[in-house]
């Protein structure tokens, strides 16, 4: 009869791995209900509509642009300290594998887009952030169907939400991300809800 080769492996004794806790590759629900409720669109909407009301078109636009500069501030900045006390296992095997390498470029853009899906999955009512172009030079995204620029719509009427002043949130926020992760891009809204349907933001790595 043949030797059994791997009867000494077979019998040995082996230690099991035990996950400190459950992996989970979605966003926390308590995470999302928290951002939902600090930034929901109808709120700013709302603050937008009280803020211009009696205005002429020049002061709205210089108005809206503060509220919504504050706004995508705040937003992301409380997006990024969430998202770092409610980590998931997608955004620990990107830095894992950055931590092991030493790589540093794998921020851009993986790190940047799971904070933005944590931003706009939170605050839209889409299940699923549409991103165009993942890659080491760009990340671009869509935002369908806004329901921030839907909100202002219903608030403060076609011609307030058609001059498009929401669009500083967005890029606001984008700009906050690069700042705190420091990552320099040329941040670019290509597409917008009042031509479009649907915004489009690039964020172009310098």
């Amino acid at each position: 009869m043949a030797e059994d080769y791997f009867k000494e492996l077979k019998e040995a004794q082996y230690p099991l791995f035990v996950a400190p806790r459950p992996y989970s590759f979605d966003l926390n629900e308590d995470m999302i209900q928290l951002l939902r409720d600090e930034f929901n669109p109808d709120t700013v909407a709302t603050k937008l509509a009280d803020a211009i009301s009696g205005k002429d078109k020049s002061e709205v636009e210089k108005i809206a642009k503060g509220i919504f500069e504050e706004y995508g501030q705040n937003w992301m900045r409380k997006t990024i300290q969430l998202g770092e006390e409610y980590s998931d296992r997608t955004i620990e095997m990107v830095l894992e594998s950055i931590d092991r390498s030493g790589e540093q470029f794998m921020l851009f853009p993986h790190v940047l887009q799971r904070f933005a899906e944590i931003a706009y999955l939170s605050t839209q009512e889409f299940l699923k952030l549409p991103v165009t172009l993942n890659n080491q030079y760009e990340l671009a995204f869509r935002v369908p169907q806004c329901l921030l620029f839907s909100k202002i719509k219903d608030k403060c009427g076609d011609e307030v939400a058609n001059l498009m002043t929401c669009q500083n949130a967005c890029l606001k926020a984008l700009e906050t991300l690069n700042r705190d992760l420091e990552i320099d891009t040329l941040n670019t809204m290509v597409a917008s809800t009042n031509k479009d349907d649907y915004c489009e933001f690039s964020m172009k790595k310098l």
